[in-house]
């Protein structure tokens, strides 16, 4: 057996293990077996990888349980590591215990360099077998298949072989039985290339009877999406076959995991959900033996929680602050008694709509928000909201709606492929006092007996979604959302804010946080008003302990006004094609990690002067180095206020104390006082082998290490001056005195030269620049023109005023003027 190192056990599963060198955020390539069994020790293979393990912390699991609440990842925990230089790879071994809940498992690993990037591990609930197919396209046929016991899981791969890999097993059932089949083939994709072949991840199951006619076939279903699952009655006794391909052959190997087995296989449940924290009696629909009743008690939050039984994929069902109203499925429409409600019904025959009659009142908003396709339904709703007259006849359709946006329903930070989107949701405003029929239909005119689904109609409630800022087509960009903080050091990230379907928000807003590792303090300016974007700096004390938490952040008025929740959301991309996933990972806290010491600090210092729109600043950064600190560093700004630009990212030679950073506010930027930072990055990664000197990722920001400065203010304020000028014009060979009129718009002391911007070829300024100071109301430039000078109009000429306050120089753009260039006259 190999030997691990030994490990500390803390309550939340983070793992102590050992050591390392400075914040860089490692990146987890792959990981390997994708699947592990309950009840079991597993070892998990880690690559590419460089660095010793500090700690695993595994993100929780969601669970209907109310009373244990959700912040734990209980069941599963690592209990040892190793670091296998030579391969470039890290062992973990998993303890996953008996009662564990199935399902994905993101966690990440603090080294000492930082916390890496996400990585996921499946928990199935049946024993676990491998393929083990020594040679590709052995066990492609009947007579090859390789024989199971009934509820079992098989992990295998689909080979890239030049031939087709094709996976049979083979099982013994009865006349009667049911036979269970779920793959996970896409769920478990690990693949974070920018184009990879997602076609190669789409399969297809097949059962043969022992004749080898085909009794059931499933490629994509609503509830697992693109792997295939299915549940059938067998017809007789005897040896069935099952078949798992590729949908369309791509010669790239595929890893899977096939649970197959006895094991009760409903596909929805009805209803979809029911008032918080109450019992609700639902059928389980879809399963091939026939439907069942089953009492769920539901979580005291709000929201869409698992229901797990016996089969690996569970359902979903919502949890909502209101009552259930049921279709009458026996009458042309069903008339809703009250608001806030959660409709329910069933679109059981094609081509059906559903009606509902309800009350409302003009003015007052309402979201409505139909849930199906989110929770594994296979119907794509369409909703229509017409009034009642007077007559009692039906008025014009006032709202029609089919697809949702992400923003829509509440998904930030992330796109691609969610069921959710298929969903309406809309913040509907009635025109008229009294009574409106909500019709339902499917898009496609599809029906049956799973086709369910659930309205829930309430006032929007303020919600607020942060999340760690995050850029499109990139599966995770530590360089922007890491939240690994040296000892010793500081880390500011930008936080995103989105406003919830219908919400708004007033007056200042403070941000806290929850959770932090120990020795890490958190300091975030107050919001003068809702921002979409914010920072938040987290500092690490010099013995702030090598360990990792998960946290989250809140939001709250900073004035006592109403109250309303904070939501936090992470969307991580893992299988992309054209830059478009097929799968993402969704996590409702943010990991955070205290590192070795970066080995240099950055000081900024906040101008005392206000950046003029128009004007342009210089600001020095100071860099302090500790001894042995000499390579380059990479310096950018990473949040402005709106409306200033800032130079680009510098890379400051070895050694270098000092960098600069220009601040130019365009003619319309924010007034007033709005953050700003800038980020200092090595340009080669640290730690891992002795000697390495990889160069970290520029772009997604991995294997760098990264520290922030202070967050200054930085004060937009009006120009001193502005200027303007009337058309003018000069002849070749003669000299004008351009005049521009001021307007003086705050006091200045001294005086500020103009120099004149934008001159053509032969058109030149002369004698000594002008000045002007606070009672100025014109100012001349003297040109020249010249007989290289180009005839005709000469447009955006601007001036640069520079001014001189307090010791600082500060350049001011303004004005915008024409001359024409005439011919020199004949003599």
């Amino acid at each position: 057996m190999r030997a691990f190192s030994r490990v500390i056990i803390r309550s939340a599963f983070v793992v102590l293990i050992s050591g390392g060198a400075a914040s860089a955020d490692p990146w987890i390539e792959s990981v390997k077996p994708r699947l592990v069994g309950r009840g079991t020790t597993s070892e998990i293979v880690i690559s590419k990888w460089r660095h010793e393990a500090q700690e695993l912390i595994f993100y929780p699991a969601q669970t209907m349980d109310a009373a244990e609440g959700n912040d734990s990842a209980k069941g599963i925990r690592c209990v040892g590591t190793e670091f296998d230089a030579e391969k470039d790879r890290l062992l973990c071994r998993l303890e996953v215990a008996d009662d564990c809940q199935p399902g994905e498992y993101p966690f990440r690993v603090l080294t000492a360099v930082g916390l890496s990037s996400m990585g996921t591990v499946h928990v199935g609930p049946f024993p676990v077998i491998d393929e083990d197919e020594a040679k590709a396209n052995t066990n492609d046929t009947v007579e090859t298949a390789l024989p199971v016991e009934p509820n079992v899981t098989v992990r295998g791969t689909l080979s890239n072989s030049a031939a087709d890999d094709v996976d049979c097993f083979r099982v013994t059932g009865k006349a009667g039985q049911r036979l269970s089949i779920e793959v996970d083939m896409v769920k478990m994709g690990d693949d974070l290339r920018w184009n990879p072949v997602p076609e190669g991840y789409d399969s297809v199951v097949t059962v043969l009877d022992s004749s080898g006619k085909r009794i059931a076939r499933n490629d994509d279903s609503s509830l697992n999406r693109q792997d295939p699952l299915l549940s059938v009655k067998l017809p007789a006794d005897g040896d069935y076959t099952i078949v798992l391909q590729r949908s369309m052959f791509i010669p790239e190997a595929r890893e899977y995991a096939i649970h197959i087995g006895q094991f009760f296989r409903p596909l929805v449940a009805f209803p979809l959900g029911g008032p918080s924290g109450e019992p609700l009696q639902v059928q389980l629909l879809g399963d091939s033996l026939g439907s069942v009743k089953q009492t769920v008690v539901l979580p005291q939050s709000a929201g869409t929680y698992p229901h797990f039984g016996d089969a690996p994929l569970p359902l979903s069902l919502r949890s909502s602050p209101f009552p259930n109203a049921m279709e009458a499925a026996d009458e042309a429409e069903t008339k809703v008694t009250a608001l806030p409600v959660a409709i329910n019904g069933i679109l059981s025959e094609p081509d059906q709509t559903d009606r509902f009659r309800i009350k409302v009142k003009k003015g007052e908003p309402l979201q409505v928000r139909v849930w199906a396709s989110a929770l594994g339904s296979p119907v794509d709703p369409v909703i229509k909201l017409r009034p009642v007259d007077a007559a009692g006849g039906e008025g014009a359709i006032e709202l029609e709606a089919d697809d949702a946006t992400l923003h829509e329903r509440d998904i930030f930070g992330g796109h691609g492929d969610f069921p959710d989107k298929f969903d309406p949701s809309v913040v509907w405003t009635p025109k008229q006092d009294g009574e409106y029929l909500l019709d339902l239909s499917d898009s496609r005119v599809f029906g049956g007996a799973t086709h369910v689904y659930r309205i829930e109609i309430a006032p929007p409630t303020n919600t607020m979604h942060i999340g760690l800022s995050w850029e499109d087509y990139k599966p995770e960009r530590p360089r922007k959302t890491s939240l690994s903080i040296p000892q010793g050091g500081r880390w500011t990230v930008r936080l995103s804010l989105y406003p919830g379907q219908g919400s708004q928000f007033e007056g200042p807003l403070d941000l806290d946080i929850q959770g932090l590792p120990p020795g890490v303090r958190m300091l975030s300016p107050q919001l003068p008003s809702f921002q979409s974007a914010w920072p938040m700096t987290f500092i690490a004390e010099q013995d702030a302990p090598l360990t990792a938490s998960l946290v989250r952040v809140t939001a709250r008025s900073a004035e006592g006004s109403e109250p309303f929740a904070t939501v936090n959301q992470q969307n991580l991309q893992r299988v992309s094609y054209s830059h478009y996933p097929w799968r993402n990972i969704r996590v409702d806290r943010f990991a955070m990690g205290v590192s070795e010491p970066a080995g240099f600090a950055l000081e900024l210092e906040a101008p005392e002067q206000p950046l003029m729109r128009g004007s342009e600043m210089t600001i020095p950064v100071k860099i302090d180095r500790q001894p042995g600190c000499d390579e380059p560093l990479e310096i950018q700004c990473e949040f402005a206020p709106s409306g200033v630009g800032v130079s680009p990212a510098e890379i400051i030679p070895a050694g270098e104390t000092t960098a600069y950073l220009t601040l130019s506010a365009a003619a319309n930027a924010r007034l007033g006082s709005s953050p700003l930072y800038v980020m200092a990055t090595t340009t080669q990664a640290r730690g891992g082998k002795e000697n390495s000197r990889v160069r970290g990722d520029s772009i997604l920001g991995s294997e760098r290490v990264r520290v922030s400065s202070a967050v200054i203010d930085i004060k937009v304020a009006d120009p001193f001056v502005s200027l303007a000028s009337e058309p003018q014009s000069v002849r070749r060979g003669n000299r004008i005195a351009y005049r521009w009129a001021i307007k003086q718009l705050r006091p200045f002391e001294g005086q500020a030269s103009v120099h004149m911007l934008g001159l053509p070829v032969g058109l030149t300024a002369v004698g000594e620049a002008p000045t002007i100071d606070r009672t100025s109301t014109e100012v001349a430039v003297d040109l020249e023109a010249s007989d290289e000078a180009l005839l005709g109009l000469v447009g955006d000429l601007q001036c640069d005023v520079k001014f001189s306050v307090e010791g600082e120089e500060i350049h001011l753009r303004t004005g915008s003027g024409k001359l024409r260039i005439d011919p020199r006259l004949e003599k």
